[in-house]
């Protein structure tokens, strides 16, 4: 075990793109077996409340028609994870400098052009937020996430986002926001700590050696 990320690493997330949050709802992608972090509709759901969308009335409505048919709420989630993977997959493509997969580009395409006529921007509970509409469910709640993503992805921070280098393999992104442009992990407080611990007692070692 004693692979959980951190409080710290948690704080981290929550000031990213809605984008990188939900890519980050997979934990240790570079390892393998990875960390779903997402296990079923209703954890999506949770998620989503969490993340400012959708209001708790608008949740718990769509939470009682996926209790009422089960199948729609699957369908919902298994969108909801092909969303995630394609937004990952384009990413990481544009981090390696190389095309991205067409089925990435497909897949997220055709999400675009579902979630499009969707939720809507409203003030709910003294600010400004994602409001669904009576009826949506798939599309509608995924339209927040395909916006932040089509907007970081052809936007000035695009060439920003960085994936963590901790060498555990924890594989999430983030946006590198440092003057310096050389931030190199997800969460100073916890891959980043970590990391200079490792190279601290390296040091102290190899020291002892001489």
């Amino acid at each position: 075990m004693g692979s959980q990320k951190t409080d710290s690493s948690r704080e981290n997330a929550d000031g990213e793109e809605l984008a990188i949050r939900f890519v980050n709802t997979a934990a240790w992608r570079l390892r393998d077996p990875s960390e779903e972090r997402l296990a079923d509709a209703d954890e999506l759901l949770a998620w989503l409340g969490e993340n400012g969308i959708g209001s708790a009335r608008e949740l718990k409505r769509i939470r009682s028609a996926w209790q009422a048919d089960v199948g729609r709420g699957e369908a919902a989630y298994r969108d909801a994870i092909m969303l995630r993977e394609a937004i990952y997959g384009i990413l990481i493509a544009r981090i390696e400098q190389h095309a991205p997969a067409e089925a990435a580009l497909k897949t997220f395409n055709q999400m675009l052009a579902r979630s499009m006529p969707a939720a809507t921007l409203n003030w709910i509970s003294g600010d400004v937020g994602w409001s669904l509409t009576s009826e949506g469910d798939g599309p509608d709640l995924l339209k927040p996430i395909v916006t932040s993503a089509a907007a970081l992805m052809t936007g000035p921070r695009a060439r920003r986002v960085k994936q963590c280098q901790d060498d555990r393999g924890c594989g999430w992104l983030f946006v590198d926001e440092s003057r310096a442009q050389n931030r190199r992990w997800c969460a100073m407080g916890d891959c980043g700590n970590r990391a200079k611990a490792h190279r601290h007692y390296q040091r102290t070692r190899d020291q002892e050696r001489r």
